[in-house]
């Protein structure tokens, strides 16, 4: 990886650019459906979504780790996966001056790269696989 990528014991971070991060070609490591189903029952007619989560990693040292949770959709024609929430990640995002941009900014552009990427296909493959049985 880029030498201007760092890694901090302290809190775990590593600190890069989104430029930085942009470059970094994420794998997939390990999807799941969310185990917990809907609490209680009624007489009718229950609507219930599946969901679940993927965890991605770039390739190289320091291991940067990505992930979030998904909600499946499905049509007449065709099962999708669209992310649900925010991201969890052991990235700060900084600026060109080398500051942190902070949490909140961190997390937006994690979810803008995440909704850039053709993470579903993967995702989806994976799970189906997984709980084939």
């Amino acid at each position: 990886m880029d030498n201007n990528i760092s890694s901090e014991t302290g809190t775990g971070y590593i600190r890069l650019s989104y430029t930085q991060l942009q470059d970094i070609r994420l794998v997939h490591l390990v999807s799941g459906v969310d185990e917990n189903g809907p609490i209680g029952f009624t007489d009718g007619a229950v609507p219930i979504a599946i969901t679940g989560y993927t965890e991605w990693v770039g390739e190289g040292s320091p291991v940067v780790s990505i992930g979030w949770d998904w909600q499946m959709l499905a049509d007449h024609s065709q099962v999708q996966l669209i992310r649900v929430g925010g991201a969890s990640s052991n990235i700060m995002l900084q600026s060109a001056g080398r500051t942190d941009l902070g949490h909140t900014k961190t997390a937006l552009l994690l979810e803008t790269l995440i909704d850039s990427l053709r993470w579903q296909s993967a995702t989806l493959e994976y799970v189906s696989v997984r709980y084939k049985n």
